[in-house]
């Protein structure tokens, strides 16, 4: 009876001393809830499907073949959420994340398809011609995945539109009186890999989506300045601050930075 009682009096020593504690800690700050939620949510993924296709026009002995390449590709970029950082002014949130990191593409080879003319009038194996192009097919999606990190404003948007969604969500959950969020993500150091000598027919182009980005002049490869957003079937928001986009309590706004269209 008396270990009873004394187990009896610990516990209720224990509820008035949680009770106490309880009242004396300090409610959460509701920016750091949205912080803790948000780097739960860990990582953001968004990707764009291309199609490529050209003629190439290789030098063999005998007489040159004429070959047909397509082929699919996936480019795929994602932002770590891991080191975001959120500040409030008012009843408006600014959100700042790290760069967009942009991932290996993707290159389905069984999906690689080619046509080729004039297969017996020269003495060069027709499969060793295709294999040459099936090479660069990823130093090519490679490019191409620079040049859309660099040059899609649209693709900064998707990130910018996504993640402003989602911490006017968790803000408008907390009561916080919110009425816009702002995101701001650093515009990346994309470096260009090198872009493969091709061997297009004259006159001819290699294209994305249907939009030329490289040609050949002489023994060069030469890169092509192309509207990424048109190509990947997108359109960028005009009117916004550079780096920034924003998030309102009735809808989202996109912005992205201006984009060089010169030649890389």
């Amino acid at each position: 009876m008396r270990s009873l009682l004394v187990a009896v009096l610990a516990l209720a020593v224990g509820i008035l001393l949680a009770r106490a504690w309880w009242r004396e800690a300090p409610p959460p700050d509701p920016i750091q809830v949205i912080v803790g939620e948000v780097k739960t949510h860990a990582i953001i993924e968004h990707e764009r499907q291309i199609a490529i296709w050209y003629r190439s026009c290789p030098e063999v002995v005998g007489v040159n073949p004429e070959i047909f390449v397509a082929w699919p590709g996936k480019l795929s970029y994602e932002l770590e959420l891991s080191d975001v950082k959120i500040t409030r002014a008012g009843d408006v949130l600014t959100v700042k994340t790290g760069a967009i990191r942009a991932d290996e593409p993707s290159i389905p080879t069984d999906f690689i398809d080619y046509l080729t003319t004039s297969p017996w009038f020269n003495l060069t194996n027709e499969q060793e011609l295709v294999n040459r192009e099936i090479a660069r097919a990823s130093p090519i999606a490679r490019w191409l995945s620079a040049y859309y990190q660099r040059r899609d404003p649209s693709l900064i948007e998707d990130f910018r539109k996504e993640l402003a969604e989602f911490v006017m969500r968790l803000a408008g959950a907390l009561d916080l009186g919110i009425k816009a969020v702002q995101v701001e993500i650093p515009v990346a150091d994309v470096k260009f890999p090198k872009l493969p000598a091709l061997e297009l027919c004259a006159s001819t182009t290699a294209a994305v989506n249907g939009v030329p980005f490289a040609k050949v002049e002489g023994e060069y490869t030469i890169p092509l300045a192309f509207d990424a957003a048109a190509a990947a079937g997108r359109k960028a928001a005009k009117g916004f601050v550079a780096g920034i986009g924003t998030a309102t309590a009735g809808g989202v706004r996109s912005g992205a930075a201006p984009q060089k269209t010169d030649r890389d």
